[in-house]
Formats: structure tokens, C-alpha cells, sequence
């Protein structure tokens, strides 16, 4: 967005609840302001002309709160400021288009890809939520970090409430359906003509009903046909297409994303999807290198999700307090989900979510650790609780947690590591090689006391990072490179047949992102290509198979909440907050600003998670609800780092 201007001495400089921080460009009949919320996030408030019949105005803004796409700055909510209605919705920084086309001209290649995308796959979500964007134009398309963003959403509907405010922007016919110009209220065909229109500026720049007065860009625009002749084949015959003159020609916005795409299997793997029947994906690695196919899989599962419904969700209501976790956004493109059960059939429609918000008991119970000075705090309801631990200092001791409730030693520079269903224990050796070339895993039956050990790897190679599937039947570690510093595969231990299987991945990142294993049992990691950072779904053969770039960066391995309903990251905008997103849909269900210097551990439930705060000399965990509400103090580390912590659900053991 625009720059914003300094406030004028008749503009507010607080409004409900924001604080006035400049205001942004000559956004009349509105008059636009940056915000700030008091958790420092920014917004952008929009102040409409008087005249609102405030029922119908409220009815009209209330449900766009619930709509969250990827690639559309979300709707945070409305009210009156006196007599005149407002709207909040997200702030996202960067040019416009047409600011963008005006200083460096038009967009080629990946960059005219990336935008009609992202904004087709954001319409499309919009449209399966029953909703319409209603002003589509180059000045209403953001340029973010994070890839182009639609603003001004659900704005043309909340004019149309106020009473002899134009919804027209005066000026920009060019990119209005024939049918608005009639009169015809805001539809999907419209703002599919308006996207088309938006799309042919950005690849000539210039309308695609050329310019001129307004009377005869009308004209044009009702008689004449566009003027796509600088965009040739395939792209030139879908913008026109897109451009007829009876909205009932148009395509949907969903089918116009599966021609974007233009994967040849594509509308066969939506169909499978939907229906539960499932397709490999292809085995071999596109030419063009890791940027390349993480674009195509993106753009790929963008159309799956929109054109099933995935793509938009109806967050779950609020606490009393507002809270910031109302501006979500959705995925744009397929979801964590197993294909088999992550969208619902074509006709199907995205229900509302609502649980509870799960009370956390004060603790009542301290449990000193051996060794240390460290205090957990616990209650006896606790869904996760200290499992193991490590001392970090001589003679680096490994605890693990016994049925009873206390901790007892296991071994010497291990890594002490159960398995959900409490049947298994894995020990991974922190020396590596000190008796052969061998790395190796020992794991060991708590009931029998019977052990034994897996090899996983050779030297050079290492295997870190243990980490078991849900239902305890498989161990996955990471393989880590030293000599490249780099995690370059992974390793599938069968406990009970005493196996490893060690699998090269297609892609290779660093020793942050180790992988994981999801709620279904497939395998996961971060990754990071230098403009985007999310998460990579592999097959068992070590290839990508879907790729989430939107999501930011997960912490270690413990990304998922009890129910693995919901996943959490450090949010893509990189300003240490927190993101929770829905494994089912792929969209974002909460924002949560921890304390300062937070890190990341994990989930508690399904409203809270684990927080590493430093104090002084040591550090504290701490409970963080997904309001950003810090609930409770787990455990007080007076000294700093004296041992390394493994929490997890409290199954009996």
C-alpha cells in the first residue's frame, strides 16, 4: 500500500480501540487511515461517508470477518466512529500495480504467473465462501513480500449501505463488468472481468479497454471487444474468455485457476481428492531446480484446494477480548491434510469450527529435576507434561519419566525419546562413532527392559532429531551431513522388525529443519528457497509431493497440537510471532505475539502453547493461549541451558 501521509488536525488519532498513524493516499469517498493495534500490529481502518443504516451496515460487514483467503487482506471488522461506518481490515505493505507497472513497468514471465495466481486462487476462495470482492483494479492489488494480496475487500458492499455513496470508483470504468455499468449489483462473473482486466493491465500496461474520457471507455467497454494483442496465445484466449460481454459466458474463477496451473493431471487429481481416490504424484524432478517445482506444486494445490473448498474457512468465534487471531488468512494451495480426507467433495461447503476454550488448571504439584535447579510446575490434568530430559553439563545424564511420575536415569549423552503409546523408548548416542563407522539408534521396551540397536547410517553421515509417528510403529530421524552442514535425508526405524531404511530427499536444507512425521504418518520438513519459507511433503521415496510456502518456518518437531487438528510456525512475516494454522485446510486460525524473546516448543492443547522466555540468567516455560494471553508458568530454569527438555503428551507409561 501507499505510504502514509501525515494526519490532518480534523482526522482522528484513535478509533476503535487503534491508534491513528498516518493516513493512506486520496481514498475517497472513504477516508483511509494505517492503524496500529496496541500489540503493535498494523491495520488499515477505513472511514466511510454518513448515512449508513447501521443494522443493514453491520449485516453487510459481519460475515466478510469469517472469510479468510490467502491473498486477500482479511476483514477484521466494523462498527461506527459518530455517525460514520468504518471497516478494519489487514495492512499489507508494498506498491499497488499500478504503482509497480508506473515505476518499473510491466510484469514477464514468473512475476505475471505469480500474480495471476495468487489473486485467481484467492477470487476462487472468496467465491466458494459465498462472498464477492466487488472491486478488483490495479490500485486494489498489493504487491507484498509475500506474493501480490487484493484490498479492499467487502469495501463495494459496505458503500452500497451508505446511502448516496458512489460504489463505483469514479474513473475506473475500465475494469467494471458491462453488467455493474448497467446497474447490476457485484457477482463473481463481475470480479472475474475485473480480474482479467486487472491481470491485461499488468502485461501491457495499459486497460485493455484503453483510456480516454469515461463516456467512452464505457462505451468500449460495453460494445467493443478488449485489445489483448500483446497478450498472444494460450493467456490472450483465457483473458478474453474472461472478458465477455454476458457474465454467464465467463468461466468460474475456479476453473480459470486449473488453466492457469495447466497441469496436465490436474482436474484428475482434484477429482481424486475429492473423492478419496488418491494419485502418486510424478517421480521425477522438473528441470529448472527447486524454485521451479515449488512454484508448480503451489499453483497446483492452490487450484485443488479452491476449486474443493479447502481454501476457505469460517474461523471458530473469539474470546470476549479481541483478539488478533480474527485476521487469519487461508492457504493457497491444498492443505497438511492426508488427500484422502483433506477437502470435502465439489459440492460440499466449508463449516464453522468452534471448540471450547480449554481451561488451564493452576498448577499444583513442583517437581524438582535431578541434577538441577530446575522446577517444573504441574497439575495432575496437565494434556502435556515434561516427558524426559538431558543434563547439558557433566555427566550429561538422560531422565526419563516413569509411570509413577518421576524421572529415572537411562543413560549417558543420550537422547531419551518415548514413543506415544509408551512401548518403546529411543536413545540416540550425542557422541557418534566412538566404537565403529556405524551410527545407530538404541531403543528399548520399558515393560520387558529388553534393548537393542538399530544402524542407521555410515560415517560421514549422521542420524539427529528422533521423532516417532503417532500410533509408535516407526522412528524417523534426520540425516544430517556435517561435512555439507546439511540435513539431506531421513531414516525409517521399524521397531519391531529391528529395520532402518534411509532415503535421500530431493532437496537438501539445514540443520534447522529437521524432518517430521505428520498426524497421518507422512513425513514433512521446513524449508526455505531464499523468497519463501514453509513446509515440504515428501513421499516415501524422498520426493516432494506438495509444497506449503506460505506458512513460515516450524520449530523442531513438534509443530502439531494434541489432536493434530492444528499446526503452529513462526509467522512468514518474520517478526517473531506465532502462527497457528489448520492441518485440514492449510489456512491460518491464529496470530499470537508471545512474550519478547520468546521461542517456540510446542503445543499444550489445543488454545495454548509452550514458550521458552530467557530472564536474566536462566529462562522460563511458559503457557501462551493463542490469544497471546500468558497462562501459567511450567517450568523455572534459574540457570540458563542446564539441561535440555522433552515434553510430551501425558500417556501413561
Amino acid at each position: 500500500m501507499s505510504r502514509a501521509a501525515p494526519l490532518t488536525p480534523s482526522d482522528p488519532r484513535e478509533l476503535a480501540g487503534y491508534r491513528i498513524t498516518g493516513r493512506l493516499g486520496d481514498a475517497r469517498p472513504q477516508d483511509a487511515y494505517l492503524a496500529e493495534e496496541p500489540s503493535g500490529a498494523q491495520a488499515v481502518i477505513r472511514l466511510l461517508p454518513p448515512g449508513a443504516d447501521p443494522e443493514r451496515f453491520l449485516r453487510t460487514v459481519e460475515p466478510l470477518r469469517g472469510v479468510s483467503a490467502f491473498g486477500v487482506a482479511q476483514v477484521l471488522g466494523g462498527g461506527f466512529h459518530g455517525d460514520r461506518p468504518y471497516i478494519v481490515s489487514e495492512y499489507v505493505e508494498g506498491p499497488t500495480l499500478a504503482e509497480a507497472v508506473a515505476a518499473d513497468g510491466t510484469l514477464r514471465g514468473p512475476a505475471l504467473d505469480r500474480l495471476a495466481i495468487g489473486t485467481m486462487a484467492a477470487l476462487a476462495a472468496v467465491h466458494r465462501a459465498g462472498a464477492v470482492h466487488g472491486g478488483i483494479r490495479p490500485e486494489t492489488v498489493v504487491l507484498g513480500p509475500g506474493g501480490p494480496v487484493v484490498v479492499d475487500f467487502g469495501l463495494t458492499g459496505a458503500l452500497a449501505a451508505v446511502e448516496g455513496a458512489p460504489t463505483t470508483p469514479v474513473g475506473l470504468p475500465a475494469y467494471q463488468a458491462p453488467e455493474q455499468l448497467d446497474g447490476a449489483p457485484p457477482a463473481p462473473p463481475a470480479d472475474v472481468f475485473a480480474w482479467a482486466a486487472t491481470v491485461a493491465f499488468a502485461a501491457t500496461g495499459a486497460a485493455p479497454f484503453g483510456a480516454g474520457t469515461v463516456a467512452a471507455t464505457i462505451n468500449r467497454v460495453l460494445h467493443d471487444e478488449p485489445d489483448l494483442s500483446a497478450v498472444p496465445g494460450e493467456p490472450g484466449a483465457l483473458l478474453a474468455e474472461c472478458l465477455a460481454k454476458d457474465p454467464a459466458a465467463r468461466p468460474a474463477a475456479g476453473a480459470v485457476l486449473l488453466r492457469l496451473v495447466g497441469e496436465e493431471s490436474l482436474l484428475e487429481t482434484a477429482t481424486a481428492i475429492a473423492t478419496g481416490r488418491v494419485a502418486e504424484e510424478p517421480p521425477t524432478r522438473p528441470a529448472g531446480g527447486r524454485g521451479k517445482r515449488a512454484l508448480l506444486l503451489g499453483g497446483a494445490f492452490a487450484a485443488v484446494a479452491a476449486v474443493s473448498g479447502a481454501a476457505v474457512y469460517v474461523a471458530a468465534p473469539p474470546r470476549p477480548a479481541e483478539v488478533r487471531r480474527a485476521a487469519a488468512t487461508a492457504s493457497p494451495g491444498g492443505s497438511l491434510a492426508p488427500a484422502s480426507t483433506a477437502v470435502p467433495g465439489p459440492v460440499a461447503t466449508a463449516q464453522p469450527t468452534s471448540a471450547a476454550w480449554e481451561k488451564v488448571e493452576e498448577p499444583n504439584a513442583e517437581v524438582r529435576l535431578d541434577g538441577t535447579s530446575t522446577v517444573v510446575h504441574e497439575h495432575p490434568s496437565d494434556p502435556v507434561k515434561l516427558s524426559a530430559y538431558l543434563l547439558s553439563g557433566q555427566p550429561y545424564t538422560s531422565y526419563l519419566r516413569e509411570r509413577s511420575g518421576g524421572f529415572r536415569k537411562v543413560g549417558t549423552a543420550e537422547e531419551a525419546v518415548p514413543s506415544p503409546d509408551g512401548r518403546w523408548v529411543a536413545l540416540n548416542p550425542w557422541l557418534k562413532f566412538l566404537d565403529s563407522d556405524q551410527d545407530h539408534v538404541r531403543l528399548s521396551d520399558p515393560a520387558t527392559g529388553e534393548q537393542f540397536t538399530v544402524n542407521t547410517v555410515k560415517q560421514p553421515l549422521q542420524t539427529m532429531f528422533p521423532v516417532w509417528s503417532r500410533d509408535g510403529s516407526r522412528l524417523l530421524m534426520s540425516i544430517h551431513d556435517p561435512d555439507k552442514k546439511l540435513i539431506t535425508g531421513f531414516v525409517l526405524i521399524d521397531p519391531v522388525a529391528r529395520t532402518a531404511a534411509a532415503v535421500q530427499a530431493e532437496y537438501s536444507d539445514d540443520v534447522a529443519r529437521p524432518f517430521n512425521f505428520m498426524p497421518d504418518g507422512r513425513i514433512a520438513r521446513g524449508f526455505s528457497d531464499g523468497a519463501r519459507i514453509g513446509i515440504n511433503v515428501y513421499d516415501t521415496g524422498g520426493r516432494v509431493a506438495r509444497s506449503l510456502h506460505w506458512v513460515g518456518s516450524p520449530q523442531g518437531t513438534s509443530w502439531f497440537s494434541p489432536s493434530g487438528d492444528l499446526f503452529a510456525t513462526y509467522c512468514p512475516r518474520g517478526d517473531g510471532s506465532v502462527c497457528a494454522w489448520s492441518t485440514r485446510e492449510g489456512d491460518r486460525r491464529a496470530t499470537v505475539t508471545p512474550p519478547a524473546k520468546a521461542e517456540l516448543v510446542g503445543w499444550f492443547n489445543e488454545q495454548h502453547v509452550i514458550v521458552r522466555v530467557p530472564h536474566k540468567k536462566g529462562v522460563r516455560f511458559q503457557l501462551v493461549g493463542l490469544d497471546g494471553a500468558v497462562e501459567r508458568l511450567l517450568v523455572d530454569m534459574p540457570k540458563k541451558n542446564e539441561a535440555v527438555l522433552r515434553f510430551d503428551p501425558a500417556a501413561p507409561r
